[in-house]
């Protein structure tokens, strides 16, 4: 078993060394078509609560209230090849009840961290939300055995208005170890957030998030559509200041992400998703 997930994990580096190469490429094919074509399929409104999918690996509850997605994410902190970041995220909603799936790697292949969750979400009329889920971490190193955790989160999102949405996240609440019955708890991290949109055209977010031990941190973002094909965005947190750039082609989202850490270094960032049929007007 130990052997298939080291397969998977070298597997994962070097689809990851490809897409270094060939992802300026890809930005610039696909920027071109959705400049040529014309974007249908979504709401401006949609295309707002879309970007919720950005942060479904840590705030999932916001999902409930989209359509079924798909995606994924691809980040090199500080642009140190041992410190990348890449996860496929999968989101299916069935009749207001929700899956799902995750899986992502942090490192590289001499040593990082990977993790799998799979889970399930209710939206109860289009106002609550809630969901669970289960992860299976995993810890390797070269010249160490692996060790492997498990441990879970919840996560609440309540529509207050059309406009404003609150949500919160719980991960390991029960406080579960690393290696399961080893000595080191897994951090207890908690979140709140809050997404407003004024005008049509702009949301706004802000999220509070603290992990035991930790510091708090607090982000605030900002997402326009100032054109159909796209997305204009920026985000600024006690830690880095970022910007997002995003390119609309029917049911595709492309995006383009940097962070600058203060006083360390820039971490680019790019993205792709897939959403089906609109579920609702947000």
């Amino acid at each position: 078993m130990t052997s298939a997930f080291l397969c998977c994990i070298f597997a994962m580096k070097q689809i990851i060394e490809i897409m270094k190469t060939k992802v300026i490429i890809s930005i610039l094919i696909i920027s071109g078509l959705c400049l040529l074509a014309p974007t249908k399929g979504m709401s401006q409104e949609q295309l707002f609560r879309a970007h919720a999918a950005e942060i479904v690996p840590d705030m999932p509850a916001q999902s409930c209230f989209l359509p079924t997605f798909a995606g994924f994410h691809f980040r090199n902190d500080f642009c140190m090849k041992e410190m990348m970041y890449a996860d496929i995220v999968g989101v299916m909603n069935f009749r207001k009840n929700i899956l799902f799936f995750c899986v992502n790697h942090y490192g590289y292949a001499s040593y990082g961290d990977f993790k799998l969750s799979v889970g399930y979400g209710r939206d109860f009329g289009d106002r609550f939300a809630m969901t669970a889920r289960i992860f299976y971490l995993m810890a390797h190193a070269r010249g160490y055995p692996p060790r492997h955790s498990l441990c879970a989160d919840f996560a609440f999102a309540c529509k207050v208005s059309p406009k404003l949405l609150l949500d919160a996240v719980v991960f390991n609440p029960f406080l579960l170890r690393y290696g399961i019955v080893g000595k080191d708890v897994i951090p207890l991290r908690f979140a709140l957030g809050c997404t407003y949109m004024p005008v049509r055209k702009l949301l706004l977010s802000l999220t509070m998030s603290k992990s035991l031990p930790g510091a708090w941190e607090v982000t605030g973002r900002f997402m326009t559509h100032p054109i159909a094909p796209l997305l204009l965005g920026a985000d600024c947190s006690n830690n880095h200041l970022g910007i997002y750039i995003g390119l609309v082609y029917r049911k595709f989202v492309m995006s383009v992400q940097a962070a600058w850490h203060y006083r360390i270094s820039v971490s680019p960032e790019i993205g792709g998703w897939w959403f089906d049929a609109p579920k609702q007007r947000l």
